[in-house]
């Protein structure tokens, strides 16, 4: 009788918030974050440091360690665009106590650049040939030439680092890579890390010393990289908030526990067609594969909608998104046409040959996100249909974007299901540009390497617009990447889960700001004006 009449969930604690993420964490250090498409270090990286710059849940730019943004009008940024001066927050420290001052910030850029060190990407900051500080609150940056990204990228959220690191606890340690560092930080941002069980969850309290003032929860972060899990997890009342895919919101629409939000997401995600291996490597075969494919279903039928068709990697909140790019449309008699005209014809079975090959496709795709499983499918079938034989590879996200080793960095693929995840500017020349850190596909137009870089070193938004507008016409034309969509992302969180706000960079932009207390509201909310 006593079990009958307990509740159907445990009450959540009062003092936690309980939220997970997609893959167990290489570092916590924010110097070596690993690129992966569910953004886990960057997550938790937040959650410990203090960048530059955050972006707030609309993706507009607000100082966070800086007290101010730079800009040609207060004097942070000189004329030319190659002298920056960067003026930090009063009173803030790291949880030890220890004040951050301007000899954090030269610490952390000569150990960016400390070839020791296995920094993945410089993301502009090879373009510093000169820093200096003016007393304990001020930094001078003098570059090579006028690099756009900079005030927007550097120590905030560019490929690394996100953050800077306490020179008193590193300074003389010899190379980062080597320190313990990684495993448990000591930071400037509102958590600190009680502990990390590999494989398991990691659990953070307040950072009593936080500069905003301390957190009112603590935080247990759960790893579970399989979605049906998570769901089960939320549906169980063992999540306070968790991010969805479309095709789960309609299993939990009658959960009265939970409301549900929709954000915009810097994530566009799209097919590489790896153009080192035949045939690939031939835009019109990937134009017939394009038009192959109607992506116009797979944002109805798999995403419900919620992710809308894109044609660029520009989402469509930045100011460089052209609405008017459009990519291949989805046409099966064109595709044939041009698969015959390059050779490709079908035998009595129906499958598409040339020269007595078949045309067979390696896939690989990530089994952690659910919208990629079922585009996947969708995908496999669709190319079928065309006498194209998929092969579909499940790979792990850590493995499949693992530097130097995974799938996509050795080009083990003919197609990959990757979702980008862009930054606050525009700069888009790490995928498209030929040597760009995540061109997956591999593809090299020499006229739009140049175009990447003019559009950098000029600090006309305008300018830089058109410079964009002609890279996108030009990707949408030789197709290294069919766009499938960008991901306005939804999340489920309970009722009583307060200010709760997620950005388009990073979920936990604002975990300092989260409580728990009972609320009450519509079941369906969003944190953009529609």
């Amino acid at each position: 009788m006593l079990a009958a009449c307990a509740p159907a969930h445990p009450a959540p604690p009062a003092n936690l918030i309980r939220f997970s993420i997609a893959a167990d964490p290489q570092t916590l250090d924010p110097l070596f974050i690993h690129p992966d498409a569910a953004s886990v270090e960057q997550q938790l990286a937040r959650l410990m440091f203090e960048p530059f710059l955050d972006f707030d849940a609309r993706g507009n730019a607000v100082p966070a360690l800086l007290a101010e943004i730079p800009t040609d009008r207060n004097g942070g940024v000189s004329a030319d665009g190659r002298t920056i001066v960067f003026r930090l927050r009063h009173g803030v420290r790291w949880s030890d106590g220890v004040p951050v001052t301007s000899r954090d910030i030269l610490f952390t850029l000569h150990a960016i650049l400390d070839p020791r060190n296995p920094v993945r990407s410089h993301e502009g900051y090879e373009l510093i040939d000169r820093a200096t500080a003016r007393g304990d609150d001020t930094v001078v940056l003098h570059l090579r030439h006028a690099w756009a990204p900079a005030v927007a990228t550097y120590f905030s959220y560019g490929v690394v680092p996100q953050a800077v690191l306490p020179a008193h606890l590193l300074a003389g340690a010899g190379p980062l890579a080597q320190s313990p560092f990684g495993a448990a930080p000591v930071g400037d941002g509102p958590f600190r890390l009680l502990w990390w069980h590999r494989g398991e969850g990691l659990r953070y309290a307040p950072n009593v010393r936080y500069w905003q003032g301390a957190p009112q929860v603590g935080l247990d972060v759960r790893i579970a990289p399989d979605p049906s899990t998570n769901l089960v997890m939320l549906q169980s009342a063992q999540l306070d908030w968790n991010l969805i895919a479309p095709s789960q919101l309609t299993t939990l629409r009658g959960n009265d526990r939970l409301w549900f939000l929709r954000a915009p997401s810097a994530v566009v995600a799209g097919l590489a067609f790896n153009t080192a291996r035949a045939p690939f490597d031939d835009p019109t075969m990937r134009r017939a594969v394009a038009m192959s494919i109607d992506r116009a279903a797979i944002s109805r039928k798999i995403t419900l909608g919620y992710y809308p068709v894109a044609n660029s990697i520009q989402p469509p909140f930045s100011w460089a998104y052209d609405p008017s790019i459009r990519q291949p449309a989805y046409d099966p008699a064109g595709a044939d046409r041009l698969f015959s005209a390059a050779g490709w014809h079908r035998d009595p079975a129906g499958i598409l040959q040339k020269n007595g090959r078949a045309f067979e496709v390696l896939y690989v795709q990530f089994p952690e996100s659910n919208t990629g499983v079922r585009v996947a499918a969708a995908v496999q079938a669709a190319l079928r249909e065309r006498g194209i034989s998929v092969e579909v590879k499940s790979i792990s996200n850590a493995q499949l974007f693992m530097p130097r080793t995974g799938a996509l960095a050795t080009g083990r693929f003919d197609v990959a299901y990757v979702p980008w995840t862009m930054g606050p500017d525009p700069d888009d020349s790490a995928v498209l540009a030929c040597d760009g850190t995540s061109n997956y596909m591999r593809w090299c137009d020499p006229a739009v390497t140049a175009l990447e870089s003019a559009a950098l070193v000029h600090t006309d938004k305008s300018a830089r617009r058109g410079l964009y507008r002609r890279i996108a016409s030009i990707a949408a034309r030789e197709v290294p990447i069919l766009y499938l969509f960008d991901a306005d992302y939804t999340y489920a969180y309970v009722r009583g889960l307060q200010r709760f706000d997620p950005g388009p960079f990073v979920p936990t932009w604002n975990a300092w700001m989260w409580r728990r207390a009972k609320g009450a509201g519509a079941l369906v909310r969003t944190n953009t004006a529609e």
